[in-house]
């Protein structure tokens, strides 16, 4: 028998048992009253997180520190040119920002000077955005509805810092990580009636979007157009597919919240996604913890490698959440990954962020 080199051996047992581990490091408990309703954030290089909130008339950013500790805070709500009208979704990726102003329907960039300080230097009408978006190079990649000059409809579309071009680049018949536009109809169909989210992350020239939905990630390459569908729905993701009895029942206002109430407790949402050099990891979440006769959301990851090869997967524990979407936020460099549970009580809103380390 032929002797096996040390070299192969190794390469072996690597294939065999590399795997990717997620461990929780800390958690930051953000300081009560501080936050009225937020849950979108970014970290910047130090480690403190900046967030939006969307009531705050005072102040819409505010930037805490790993304590948790408010540090920094501004932004006025109204009708001045630098005022806003209700900031949400943003995007961090150094040393530019990108924030959605649902008010204005509009996207504010800044660039980040020394001790946070945001010099404006953009801004473009986005009303078709509709979730979350990225930062791509001096473009910003938004999810939500658009149809081009041709008449062909998008879910998912750029525009540069000051709005000057807009190109499209998902076509709504790939929104679920189909390529046929029966078949989008048809999940469409089972979906319709819920509010529908969805998730993108970039990494170098590939975008990564999926819906909420559906455990199908759709792979864009920005250079070429190259459209490429990865991920595997696990056992325990629960897929919605409504007939139409309980779409009617949803969308009766007397019985709309029992059913809302039932669709979240049987069926499984994707919540989250990012990606690196090495992998793409997706969130999903299960109602499954129970406290004092009330359930609420646990996130599972699945780790890809890029070709789709399922790595790892495993419960967030003991993360959870009142909220079936899961506010995230990847450092690619440092391979941290920041999520934001949001628990209300009887007369503030708590918001925890919990840090994890993905390591090989």
């Amino acid at each position: 028998m032929r002797k096996i080199t040390f070299l192969s051996a190794l390469l072996i047992l690597t294939n065999i048992c590399f795997s990717w581990q997620v461990k929780l490091i800390k958690t930051i408990s953000i300081n009560e009253d501080a936050l009225f309703v937020s849950g979108f954030f970014a970290v910047l290089e130090d480690g403190n997180l900046l967030f939006t909130d969307i009531r705050d008339e005072n102040n819409q950013l505010k930037v805490f520190n790993e304590d948790g500790k408010l540090i920094k805070a501004w932004g006025k709500m109204g009708p001045g040119p630098n005022e806003f009208s209700g900031l949400g979704f943003l995007d961090y990726q150094s040393p530019y920002l990108a924030v959605a102003d649902a008010g204005r329907n509009r996207i504010h960039v800044f660039e980040k000077l020394q001790n946070y300080e945001f010099k404006k230097i953009g801004e473009f009408l986005a009303w078709e955005l509709s979730s979350h978006i990225k930062i791509y190079e001096k473009n910003v990649l938004m999810c939500g509805y658009i149809v081009s000059p041709k008449g062909k409809e998008y879910v998912l579309f750029m525009r540069d810092f000051n709005g000057k071009e807009t190109k499209f680049i998902l076509p709504l018949e790939n929104r679920f990580g189909t390529r046929s536009m029966s078949k989008q109809k048809k999940i469409r169909e089972g979906v319709s009636g819920l509010s529908a989210l969805a998730f993108l992350d970039v990494y170098q020239d590939t975008v990564y979007y999926v819906s909420d939905v559906r455990l199908r990630v759709a792979k864009i390459d920005l250079k070429s157009k190259k459209i490429e569908f990865i991920g595997k729905e696990p056992k325990n993701f629960r897929a919605l597919a409504m007939n139409k009895k309980t779409r009617n029942a949803l969308l009766n206002p007397q019985t709309g919240k029992e059913v809302e109430e039932d669709i979240m407790n049987r069926h499984s949402f994707v919540s989250g996604i990012f990606a690196d050099k090495d992998f793409v990891g997706v969130l999903y979440v299960n109602r499954e913890k129970k406290i004092n006769n009330e359930l609420f959301f646990v996130p599972h990851i699945q780790i890809y490698d890029h070709s789709g090869k399922l790595l790892h997967g495993q419960p967030l524990a003991p993360f959870f959440s009142e909220e079936r979407f899961t506010p995230l936020f990847y450092q690619k460099d440092e391979r941290y990954l920041y999520l934001c549970s949001i628990i209300s009580g009887e007369d503030t809103i708590k918001y925890v962020v919990y840090k994890f380390s993905i390591e090989p």
